[in-house]
């Protein structure tokens, strides 16, 4: 199994910081970590969020023996200690640094580990996997829409309209104030599949199609990153903008 893999990240055309961060690592016993966090925005200090995030679990990672971790609930508990790790940081941090008890980042995690993928998500960055089967979102983007529309069909009551700028509302954020809710789950991986991690600066303003097109192109994986988040940009994403792709062969 051949794994390429390739990140780009772009400040857009609006903001005037980037909130957002992304990682890509291999280590020596043969797994790879892929992580894309965007800050909250409208709070402050979510740049030190999302870049506290991910350098607690590049240097955790980098110093993990994965040959003790044989079994799927092994992996889940692991990542689950990281993300409960990185929380209590974020609320110690905080604690000397008064402006920061807001801050918040989303975090999606792509783990490859003993021929899977382990998917960690918090938030509304997103994971798709595309394949044969064309592309698909494997995450759930933890806002008031997904958590109205579960709660209305258990309870079988119709749907309504909600405003557009409240259904993104976040019902999970890692940061010290935030309400931590953390899925993880996994599945076996193939060659001819890619992963792809986007912040919702990219996703947001890309259709489906558009993803396909560009995923389907004979070109590497970092022209493919940049053609993406250049489409973003040219359908007039207002956001920070982030695509990291993992080309599985």
């Amino acid at each position: 199994m051949k794994i390429i893999a390739s990140y780009k990240t772009d400040i857009g055309n609006y903001r005037k910081n980037n909130q957002d961060a992304a990682l890509y690592i291999e280590n020596k016993t043969g797994q790879s970590l892929a992580a894309v966090c965007d800050g909250l925005g409208g709070h402050k200090c979510g740049e030190i969020a999302s870049n506290m995030a991910i350098k607690m679990l590049k240097n955790v990672f980098q110093t993990t023996d994965f040959n003790k971790l044989k079994h799927d609930m092994q992996i889940h508990a692991w990542l689950q200690v990281q993300i409960d790790t990185i929380h209590e940081a974020m609320y110690d941090y905080s604690l000397s640094n008064h402006e920061a008890m807001d801050m918040g980042t989303t975090m999606v995690i792509v783990l490859i580990a003993n021929n899977k993928a382990y998917l960690v998500n918090i938030g509304d960055s997103r994971i798709y996997l595309f394949n044969e089967n064309g592309l698909k979102q494997l995450t759930v983007d933890h806002n008031v829409l997904n958590l109205y529309l579960k709660t209305q069909q258990e309870e079988q009551q119709e749907l309504v309209d909600l405003n557009q700028t409240y259904w993104k509302a976040l019902t999970s954020a890692l940061g010290p104030s935030k309400t931590l809710k953390t899925d993880i789950f996994h599945l076996p991986i193939f060659t001819n599949t890619y992963f792809l991690l986007t912040s919702d600066g990219a996703h947001d303003f890309l259709e489906n199609h558009e993803i396909t097109s560009i995923l389907m192109k004979k070109v590497s994986p970092n022209i493919k990153v940049k053609l993406l988040i250049k489409q973003a940009l040219n359908n007039a994403s207002t956001d920070n903008v982030t695509v990291l792709l993992i080309e599985i062969n």
